[in-house]
């Protein structure tokens, strides 16, 4: 069979000597997520698709991580069609519940509108009914609830009972339920911790913090006027040091404009200090971008964001912080917009397709695609705005049709996208110096410098 060169392979232009010795270039295959390791004179022949010269052994190697394909595939075909049968799969049911449409915050960035209110007694009913049907399809293997705001914790009773349902449900069932909870962290406590890993069955707990403490508290702003920096920190230390809830793990995100990115750096520092590098913790670096509202003031272009991202991400490696380098695995499906298995149900009962509609009053109303009372109890949403974005793609109508990170990006986010947007990940932008951080980590040496990366 004759074999091409991945359109999805990633090869360093840097050269590398392994611990060992040995010189390597390596490699990243977006199809199966896999870093490679390769001989110069192998990455030679992958860069001039003389793949018939490899040896069989090399070539089977390749084969497995589909770094080179049969070289008739249409590779866009095939890696939309896992794209689609992922996403249509019954395994798998994603389901977002907001129990609050409020905020505590006033967060200068933010671009939703908050309002107060909690779930009527028989709505809830009726959300209850819908999650408890989707442990019970018998096509389910799994159950992933987010709790999403608003503030979901100033609801804490409300995802206390719901939850009182779902746990013993899919234990009954002997369902696989995965729990999170999407939080800017200013009502967490260790009696909130203990509820929600004890009873709610959370397995991650995700936090904002935006700079040391008076960059935060200035861009994060309690509507009360109060500081949530460093009680936040606190708790998160304490929790770590003394291994408190150790099947719960934390993500803090960090949103980055031009107004925090020189700060960047001094949060990172305070994190290790205060002994957050930790396999508990993860770190994410994310650029602001518009949520319905103009950020053009402040928002960093993709590019100028790519540049600078890597001091932040070497800061966070020498220190031992988990930060994804480049994705560990393929998409299963781009987001909760792109599968009728995925959904997102507000307060009101509304039952939207896209985690970003209904909270933005420009799309509140024209994103929401049905509601509990009407829609059965197990029956799966109507279609949305994105569900054949797929199909878009396939028509190649957005540049990530020809992106090599299409398998592990799935085109990020098509409603901005829609919207004018262009949302790549920015290890779009510097994947090389990623691989360099992966080398380092395993030991290489640059070849050029003969140091460590």
């Amino acid at each position: 069979m004759a074999y091409k060169r991945s359109k999805y392979l990633l090869i360093s232009r840097q050269p590398f000597t392994s611990p060992s010795g040995r010189p390597v270039c390596l490699g990243y295959s977006a199809r199966t997520a896999r870093y490679i390791h390769l001989s110069p004179a192998t990455a030679d022949h992958l860069k001039s698709q003389t793949i018939d010269a490899l040896d069989e052994a090399t070539l089977r190697s390749l084969v497995r991580s589909e770094a080179v394909v049969p070289a008739e595939e249409d590779e866009l075909a095939v890696v939309l069609g896992r794209l689609q049968a992922s996403s249509a799969a019954p395994q798998a049911r994603r389901i977002s519940i907001m129990p609050t449409a409020y905020c505590n915050m006033a967060c200068s960035y933010c671009g939703q509108e908050h309002v107060k209110g909690g779930f009527r007694h028989d709505r809830m009913s009726r959300m209850i009914d819908r999650v408890i049907a989707a442990i019970a399809d018998p096509g389910s293997r799994e159950v992933r609830i987010t709790w999403f705001g608003g503030e979901p914790l100033m609801a804490m009773r409300t995802i206390v009972d719901m939850s009182g349902h779902f746990v013993p449900e899919a234990q009954r069932l002997r369902k696989k339920y995965v729990a999170s909870v999407v939080t800017n962290g200013s009502l967490l406590d260790e009696r909130k911790l203990a509820l929600l890993h004890d009873e709610c069955r959370v397995e991650w707990v995700e936090v904002t913090l935006d700079g040391p403490a008076a960059v935060h508290d200035r861009r994060r702003k309690m509507k009360n006027g109060r500081g949530t920096f460093d009680r936040l920190l606190n708790l998160l230390s304490t929790v770590i040091r003394e291994d408190r809830f150790p099947e719960l793990k934390f993500g803090i995100r960090v949103n980055i404009d031009l107004e925090n990115e020189d700060h960047t750096s001094a949060l990172i520092d305070t994190l290790i200090e205060r002994g957050l590098g930790h396999p508990r913790v993860q770190l994410s670096l994310a650029r602001v971008h518009s949520w319905g509202n103009d950020v053009s003031s402040v928002e960093l272009a993709a590019q100028a964001y790519a540049e600078r991202e890597p001091e932040w991400l070497r800061t966070a490696q020498s220190a031992g912080m988990e930060i994804p380098l480049l994705p560990a695995h393929p998409k299963e499906t781009t987001c909760i917009a792109t599968t009728r298995r995925g959904e997102l149900i507000d307060p009101s009962g509304a039952i939207y397709s896209c985690s970003e509609h209904p909270l933005v009053p420009r799309d509140r109303d024209r994103g929401r695609i049905a509601t509990v009372e009407v829609l059965g109890r197990g029956q799966p949403r109507p279609e949305g705005a994105f569900d054949g974005w797929y199909g878009e793609l396939a028509e190649r109508r957005w540049p990530c049709a020809g992106c090599p990170f299409l398998p592990v990006c799935g085109g990020s986010c098509p409603k901005l996208w829609h919207d004018g947007g262009q949302p790549c990940p920015s290890y779009k932008f510097n994947w090389e110096t990623r691989l360099e951080l992966a080398a380092a980590a395993n030991g290489y040496r640059r070849q050029d410098s003969g140091q460590h990366v």
